[in-house]
């Protein structure tokens, strides 16, 4: 985005450190009315939503912006993206249901921001040439405080054994619910630690689970401790990156 990019928060009660990104004016609501007046009112790039508002949802309040911009055609048309974040493993659902774009509540808001509107998107590429860490985007996640990061990656490889056993457990047990969740909030931790090979296998973990093929994703999930353990020794290579 060339010009000032306009953001709508909805259902957050303390976004910390959205607003103090340059080039972005902050906008916030706490009910789908407010909202829906807010956007008549501006032209928004950009509405980050949690996915519970209230006592309705972001399925409802996609389904009135949708509405809304009909309303406006020509120069004065609606062009914003509706971002929803969830919490869950059936909020996910329920926005991959709908098409509804989505990202865990795991993620840093900041970083995500940052992201969708400053750094250009890569193409997509196969597994083999996905970046086992890509720190150019971990340190983008945390604002360039190497040190603090490096921290938090070395106590997460310190349970990383115990992550997998919170997944291999329930699956083996055809506690396919249990199992999902565990593998939704390990999804969100190596996002956070921009451990991309290990994400996407992690991503497919998830659909096996989702289909309760117990073979397949034991497979997987033995696939997805390789990717990790990968990821421990290429972290461990490239301590370089962490000098300030």
């Amino acid at each position: 985005m060339k010009h000032k990019a306009n953001i709508l928060l909805l259902g957050f009660a303390s976004p910390s450190g959205i607003e103090s990104i340059k080039n972005i004016s902050i906008f916030k609501s706490n009910s789908l009315q407010e909202t829906t007046e807010q956007v008549m009112a501006n032209n928004f790039d950009l509405i980050i939503s949690t996915y519970t508002i209230h006592d309705s949802n972001a399925i409802e309040l996609n389904q009135s912006l949708e509405a809304l911009k009909q309303y406006y055609t020509g120069s004065a048309e609606k062009k914003f993206r509706l971002l929803v974040i969830t919490s869950a493993a059936d909020q996910e659902d329920a926005c991959k249901k709908n098409k509804l774009l989505y990202f865990p509540e795991e993620m840093n808001l900041r970083s995500l921001v940052l992201q969708l509107i400053d750094l250009p998107r890569e193409p997509k590429r196969t597994d083999k040439n996905l970046a086992i860490i890509n720190f150019k985007e971990l340190f983008v996640r945390v604002d360039n405080n190497r040190e603090f990061i490096k921290e938090v990656i070395e106590k997460f490889f310190e349970i990383k054994d115990s992550r997998i056993s919170d997944i291999r457990t329930p699956l083996l047990n055809s506690d396919f619910k249990k199992a999902k969740d565990a593998a939704h909030k390990l999804k969100g931790v190596l996002a956070n630690f921009s451990m991309i090979q290990a994400r996407t296998t992690i991503i497919e973990l998830e659909q096996l689970i989702q289909k309760s093929d117990i073979n397949s994703a034991e497979k997987k999930l033995n696939e997805l401790a390789e990717k990790i353990n990968s990821a421990h020794e290429y972290y461990h290579d490239n301590q370089d990156q962490f000098k300030t």
